[in-house]
């Protein structure tokens, strides 16, 4: 008797993982104003975490300014299927669209406009989330104006729009 029961419960999950499978797999439909949206949502959790783990590789005490040597970084990525760079019109691998938003950060940093996100479709199946770094923060003290020169860097993240719409 045991058994029979044991049997149909092990069935019964296995129906209910089914449906929860067939839910995850179903058609979205979906516009681009809800994409960027949840994109914008996705991207300030990634930037709040990239800041938690900035300022604990850049502040009084330690100083280490090379992102890629990060390990939290990328485990980050890992975890939102993105990319996470920070950028400065040097980078080579820059986008026309990072390198326009440089010049609209730069002009904002000279200005003391207040900084703000970015979140825009960068091709058909990537979103680009930027925000340019603080002149507060310590990458910027310790990393950028170290010759006293207002010089924008800004947070690059590339979010998959597959990743963004399974989170809708």
């Amino acid at each position: 008797m045991s058994l029979l029961f044991s049997a149909c419960h092990e069935q019964n999950k296995n129906t209910v993982s089914t449906a929860e499978l067939m839910k995850s797999r179903e058609i979205k439909k979906v516009s681009d104003a809800e994409i960027l949206k949840k994109g914008g949502e996705v991207g300030n959790q990634i930037l709040s975490a990239v800041l938690e783990i900035a300022s604990r590789n850049v502040n009084t005490e330690t100083v280490n300014c090379e992102v890629d040597s990060w390990k939290a970084i990328d485990s980050l990525e890992t975890t939102y299927q993105s990319r996470i760079e920070r950028l400065n019109s040097n980078n080579q691998l820059i986008s026309e669209l990072e390198l326009q938003l440089l010049a609209a950060y730069q002009y904002n940093l000279e200005n003391n406009e207040k900084p703000t996100s970015s979140i825009q479709k960068l091709n058909s199946k990537t979103i680009l989330y930027t925000y340019p770094i603080d002149s507060a923060s310590g990458i910027f003290k310790y990393c950028l104006d170290s010759i006293g020169q207002k010089k924008v860097e800004l947070w690059s993240v590339k979010i998959p729009i597959k990743e963004i719409i399974n989170e809708l």
